[in-house]
């Protein structure tokens, strides 16, 4: 068995490129160091005052280390109101070589995404197992549209 979670955030100010490609990269190294595995999606918008990014992001991997990443990232310092919204066990990973997939998307770009931001978290937390799950499928869309 394999352990899982999904979390978002929010961004603590707005990604530029290369600070998104620094954490890409630290991320990969250190989760195939860790048999981890997953994909995170950062989704930028704006209003009329300011420019926000919400992070969402899928690990699956050895427990004690998707646990262990996963406290490291609730003190991250990019990022605010990490939400654990789903954990448990699984009986295969969905993202099986991508030691972290990413993917940046403008709402601008994706007005459809706007709903991701004006979602009650406890609502995609109660949103099915892993088997039948909104996020984890548009999380999946990213991995199977390669």
């Amino acid at each position: 068995m394999i352990y899982y979670l999904i979390y978002i955030s929010d961004a603590l100010k707005a990604m530029r490129n290369t600070e998104l490609k620094q954490l890409l990269e630290a991320s990969q190294e250190r989760n195939k160091n860790r048999d981890i595995t997953g994909c995170l999606v950062y989704i930028e918008g704006k209003t009329s005052t300011e420019n926000y990014g919400k992070f969402i992001q899928v690990l699956e991997g050895p427990e004690s280390e998707v646990i262990e990443l996963f406290k490291n990232i609730q003190i991250d310092g990019r990022h605010k109101k990490v939400t654990l919204i789903k954990n448990g066990l699984i009986n295969n990973r969905n993202f099986s070589t991508w030691e972290m997939g990413f993917e940046r998307m403008n709402l601008d770009n994706n007005p459809t995404l706007k709903g991701i931001f004006d979602l009650n978290y406890k609502i995609l937390s109660l949103d099915g197992d892993m088997n039948n799950n909104m996020l984890l499928d548009f999380m999946k869309s990213f991995y199977k549209g390669l």
